[in-house]
């Protein structure tokens, strides 16, 4: 990935998140993940919360609260062209609340 003329690699990550903390893409030792885009596709809904957090545990970022009556929905985190820099060495996690909330994340980034 080129960012203003300077070549970085790019990541990709996808995971199924249900009742759990789960890397989608690992932190390296040294190195800031800046995140580009995120798909987040919500297909089993129950009362509960989801987020996306700045490492095992660490700062959340983003978090949506579900009920049971709502429909199945998605999200689309663009973070344009530079990303959103995560802690150094940190990695992406998502988790949920409970094991009826099943989430689908794709994230899009690169390491600098």
């Amino acid at each position: 990935m080129e960012i203003r003329g300077h070549q970085y690699k790019a990541v990709q990550g996808i995971a199924a998140i249900s009742n759990s903390s789960d890397v989608i893409i690992p932190g390296i030792t040294g190195k800031t993940l800046y995140l580009n885009y995120i798909t987040i596709g919500i297909s089993d809904l129950g009362n509960g919360t989801g987020e996306l957090t700045d490492g095992d545990g660490g700062t959340i970022f983003w978090k949506q609260q579900t009920s049971s009556n709502a429909l199945p929905s998605g999200y689309i985190l663009d973070y344009g062209e530079y990303g959103l820099a995560l802690t150094e060495g940190n990695g992406l996690y998502g988790s949920t609340s409970t094991s009826v909330l099943d989430y689908i994340i794709t994230a899009l980034g690169y390491y600098k």
